[in-house]
């Protein structure tokens, strides 16, 4: 009988690539509960309602990292007449936002890509969201990422990013027990604040419009509960951020 080698347990930081990185949000697209807990499927009505963005307006959209398709719900729930175009790295997401759009006048249809530039053309969105995408990004990913959101954005077209703001990283981080390999729940590698993120956006040329920070998970009575306790407590960082930027 062959001899079945186990490779040695070694405990190790996560090395993300790309197929690491199809491989965890295919799962957390399909299992429960994680599929339920999305930032996107719980707060997307709330970030599409705080970008000011006018909903029955004749838009055309691009969902970068649409995921299963929880901004399409949200869209479709708040009346929106915007042209929704979906884009994932994940073929389980886009099989999943397909199923549930597809035949709807105003859905343009999902792209599974596995590498950028995609094949859409150039100047055709009105909006892109990038919600929940840029803390999963390394130097050169993002780097890629922006210029194609440059590149198929029109000029005066305006960019939507959502994030976690001034997140601690350590605080969700977790270990596998069978490899060793130490990781971030949910794939985040980098944290940002309104002043990081404007710099490099510029970068890209864009230019910022209005940014806000804010706690989405507080609401009513509740956020000015939230508020007290924080100043209570000396803390004043908000958990999240939504930033709004222009095309040049």
């Amino acid at each position: 009988m062959p001899i079945e080698h186990t490779p040695a347990f070694r405990e190790h930081a996560i090395e993300w690539t790309d197929e690491k990185v199809s491989r965890l949000w295919d799962h957390y697209a399909r299992t429960p509960p994680y599929c339920d807990i999305y930032f996107s499927k719980l707060f997307g009505g709330s970030i599409i309602k705080k970008s000011g963005l006018p909903l029955q307006q004749d838009l055309k959209v691009l969902d970068f990292g649409c995921g299963p398709g929880f901004i399409w719900a949200h869209l479709q729930a708040l009346g929106a007449q915007w042209e929704y175009t979906g884009l994932d790295f994940s073929p389980d997401s886009v099989k999943k936002v397909t199923q549930q759009a597809k035949g709807h006048p105003r859905f343009a249809g999902a792209q599974h890509v596995t590498q950028l530039p995609t094949t859409l053309p150039d100047a055709q969105f009105d909006v892109v969201l990038l919600f929940e995408v840029v803390e999963h990004l390394k130097d050169e990913h993002l780097d890629a990422t922006l210029s194609e959101v440059s590149r198929v954005l029109k000029q005066g077209g305006v960019l939507v990013i959502t994030t976690p703001n001034e997140e601690d990283l350590n605080a969700a981080t977790k270990f596998c027990p069978d490899c060793g390999a130490v990781f971030h729940e949910w794939q985040h590698v980098r944290n940002w604040n309104v002043d990081s993120l404007a710099a490099w956006i510029r970068q890209h040329g864009f230019s910022m419009r209005k940014a806000h920070t804010l706690d989405f998970t507080a609401q009513g009575l509740l956020k000015w509960v939230v508020r007290l306790g924080r100043k209570l407590l000396g803390r004043k960082v908000n958990p999240h951020m939504i930033a709004i930027f222009q095309k040049h």
